[in-house]
């Protein structure tokens, strides 16, 4: 195997991997790009010699996976293994987290008595939406309440969706960082808001769309996503953060997304992984769980 620290002049070959490889709505190099979780964090593609890959962010004591490998599904397992015991010769890297890997992934790398894994973090369901058959008018009794939601809020504020680059990006930055203050109160811990700022830093390059939400003159969220590599007219709601300022911006702004998806014109719209309350809300629009990951630690066992 050989690791690529310069993402940029390694664009290509990254490219070409995903291309050919790319099965998750996470496989996108530009995403994956911004997506460390903290500053020292950097990204790593790791690549083998028969073109299969990973996209990683390695620190000063740990690696991370990002997604799937970029491989075939029956390879999956055994490049994890082998890349978790390469990295594990140095003995001052502590930890190999593999970040929403598919669930077929942890069953098999308990097998490898080399390999040392903690318990499941936490699981994810995926959700998939039919957008031929969502009707953004949202008709028939099981969506009444959403839809004097949004009746309310249109009455209550003037509603405009911009693009991106025609807002100041500082303004971009304080919808994220109020996000996360009220995100912090809810959940405690593991809300990660680096790579909002990176993707608003980078121009959102790498998305198909990116478009903000003005209520009142007043960016108060944001949309954007891109289309599922090899998966053909399915897109991915990727980014969708509200700074929580007006009541049920946060179905608004989901709303937004889904009428400008069901416009472009995509069969599918990959929900993004979620779990309890988050995929109670998504399961209103009546989608089907495509897949399920797992987040976990491979610990090195020196």
């Amino acid at each position: 195997m050989k690791l690529y620290e310069n993402i940029e002049d390694e664009r290509d070959r990254i490219q070409a991997c995903i291309n050919k490889f790319g099965h998750t709505s996470d496989h996108n190099l530009d995403w994956w790009a911004c997506s460390a979780i903290d500053p020292d964090s950097l990204p790593v593609f790791v690549e083998w010699s028969d073109g299969i890959g990973l996209l990683a962010h390695h620190s000063k004591k740990e690696w991370r996976i990002w997604s799937d490998p970029v491989s075939p599904e029956k390879d999956m397992a055994e490049t994890i293994g082998e890349f978790a015991l390469e990295i594990f010769k140095d003995k001052n890297i502590e930890a190999l987290w593999c970040d929403d890997i598919s669930d077929k992934i942890y069953p098999e790398l308990k097998k490898n008595q080399n390999l040392k894994l903690n318990d499941v973090y936490y699981s994810l369901q995926w959700p998939v939406l039919n957008m031929l058959k969502y009707d953004p008018n949202l008709p028939g009794s099981h969506f009444k309440d959403i839809r004097n939601a949004r009746n309310k809020f249109y009455r209550e504020h003037k509603v405009e969706v911009v693009k991106t680059d025609e807002v100041d990006k500082k303004l971009l930055h304080a919808i994220v960082d109020e996000w996360k203050n009220v995100a912090l109160q809810k959940q405690k811990e593991d809300v990660y808001d680096l790579k909002y700022h990176k993707a608003i830093d980078n121009n959102f390059r790498g998305f198909l769309t990116a478009r903000v939400l003005v209520a009142g003159g007043v960016p108060v969220g944001f949309n954007a996503g891109y289309e599922v590599v090899n998966s053909s007219g399915r897109f991915a709601g990727v980014i969708g953060i509200n700074n929580y300022s007006i009541n049920d911006l946060g179905l608004i702004l989901w709303l937004e997304d889904l009428e400008w998806i069901k416009n472009a014109g995509y069969k599918e719209l990959d929900m993004q992984g979620d779990e309890d309350g988050g995929l109670k809300f998504k399961m209103q629009f009546n989608p089907v769980i495509e897949r399920k990951t797992d987040t976990f630690c491979i610990k090195n066992n020196k």
